[in-house]
């Protein structure tokens, strides 16, 4: 049986196919300096290079015509059964659950409260409604579901007790197919250490505190808004900032989700200039460009804080892993971030950071009292796991 797997980012559309827990082809979609960009693997070859608007937005039509051009499927008839990540706030999506008439009023219902995420994954939906036949089975993966078991203290906010029940207001927290995914790589070269601190940063940025392999605390919340600077996200800001941004510029509550996810993060901090890192530090780096410099600086700061406020949690630090798109990648970033961890007697080995982009590796100095790993994310396969094994 050929399982696909689709995973609909806020900046970027991952496909891949799967046969007996095989991956036999993956493609991942993406904006890449202000245009979009593919990349394609199968039968052991990677392709990249620039794609168009058009091809972007009708990823699917895209999608099979390259997996046919690939001879990876002679039709879409092939696949069996299709699995997609879902990140949406609520007790409901906790857990994975077939896509039929329930889920997706559900699903609709949630999109109020996390509409970057959830916009993007409901439209696709459709679009694999129409693009398959009635007797696929589509399956949400939940990406919260890591989290489930959190404790009362890190997963209630202080907010009347009938209220966070009747409206389920509750952190959820996020990234957690990654996070499975990162703890799954770990455990199989080694015994898991007891106190991790896993930061997930791409275009939404996560930290998350892991003791005995499970999740005590992480940045985001009741949706994938709160917590640290992201791309475009603004993260943490006091309720009573937004309460009065609300009055005084005169936004409704549909202009304040597009202004809180949309125009702020990275973007707003470097006056518009770019929600890209690599853009930033470019600028940083070449034009001496203050306002990129301020926002890569507190992109920092506020990781460095969490895990200082985790390493309490946690009651000490083994390890720091670093995983997602500028986790895995940067490896400038990754010491921006090292460097104000001093306290914590945190050391890379800049040699090996710097050679360390892509790939999996140790990158902490042999004498660094807490181990710092690169750990590169497979999410499409612990979808596929969990789409597979789905009753």
């Amino acid at each position: 049986m050929k399982y696909l797997i689709v995973n609909p980012g806020s900046a970027s559309k991952k496909y891949a196919v799967y046969e007996d827990g095989k991956e036999i082809s993956f493609v991942h979609l993406e904006v890449c300096n202000k245009n979009f960009c593919f990349t394609v693997r199968s039968k052991d070859k990677k392709e990249t290079g620039d794609l168009s608007a058009k091809d972007f937005d009708k990823s699917l039509v895209y999608l099979f015509k390259t997996l046919k051009e690939k001879g990876i499927l002679a039709s879409q008839e092939e696949i069996a059964q299709i699995g997609v990540r879902i990140v949406a706030p609520g007790i409901y999506f906790q857990k994975n659950a077939l896509i039929d008439k329930e889920y997706m009023k559900k699903l609709h219902e949630a999109e109020k409260k996390a509409p970057l995420h959830l916009e993007g994954a409901i439209q696709e939906i459709d679009r694999l409604k129409k693009f398959f036949s009635k007797n696929v089975k589509m399956i949400g993966i939940s990406d919260s579901a890591f989290h489930f078991d959190m404790p009362e203290k890190a997963r209630k906010y202080a907010i009347p007790l009938e209220d966070a029940k009747k409206y389920e207001i509750y952190r959820y927290g996020y990234h957690g197919i990654s996070l499975r995914s990162i703890l799954n790589k770990i455990k199989a070269k080694e015994n898991l250490p007891d106190k991790v601190i896993v930061c997930h940063i791409g275009g939404g940025v996560s930290v998350t505190a892991i003791k005995d392999g499970r999740s005590i605390d992480t940045s985001m919340g009741f949706t994938p808004l709160e917590g640290m600077v992201m791309a475009n996200r603004v993260g943490d800001i006091d309720s009573g900032a937004i309460i009065y941004m609300s009055e005084t510029m005169r936004l409704d509550s549909i202009k304040l989700r597009q202004y809180l996810n949309k125009k702020c993060g990275l973007l707003g901090l470097s006056g518009g200039k770019s929600a890209d890192v690599r853009d930033l530090l470019d600028l940083e780096e070449k034009q001496k460009d203050a306002d990129s410099k301020m926002a890569l600086d507190i992109y920092a700061y506020k990781i460095q804080k969490q895990i200082g406020a985790f390493a309490v949690a946690l009651g000490g630090l083994d390890k720091i892993v670093f995983s997602g798109t500028v986790g895995e990648r940067s490896f400038k970033m990754r010491k921006r971030i090292c460097d104000g961890l001093k306290f914590l007697d945190v050391k890379l080995d800049e040699k090996i950071n710097n050679e360390t982009e892509g790939i999996d590796g140790v990158v902490s100095a042999s004498d660094s009292k807490v181990k710092v790993e690169v750990v590169l994310t497979d999410e499409m396969k612990d979808l596929a796991e969990e789409t597979r094994n789905f009753k």
